[in-house]
């Protein structure tokens, strides 16, 4: 999948559901991509963490991050 058709709306998608596939895709996302997708991109990715979501923030240089999707907390189970 392009990258550009990940961020086109997909008809009734929720914004948080395009950053989720977008990061599910591609494993990360600058904060330049998930602007495209909203402007208060940072609350849709509060969202996804307080759901259980593990994002990784990484500053890569003067106002460019990455966010990093490392999984889900119920993938982590230990299993006894």
């Amino acid at each position: 999948m392009i990258l550009l058709d990940l961020l086109k709306p997909a008809s009734k998608e929720t914004q948080t559901a395009r950053i989720l596939k977008l990061l599910k895709t591609n494993g990360s996302a600058t904060n330049t991509q998930l602007n495209r997708i909203c402007f208060r991109f940072s609350a849709r990715i509060h969202d996804l963490r307080s759901e259980g979501w593990d994002i990784l923030s990484v500053r890569e240089k003067d106002g460019l991050w990455r966010f990093v999707l490392k999984g889900h907390r119920d993938d982590a189970k230990e299993v006894l």
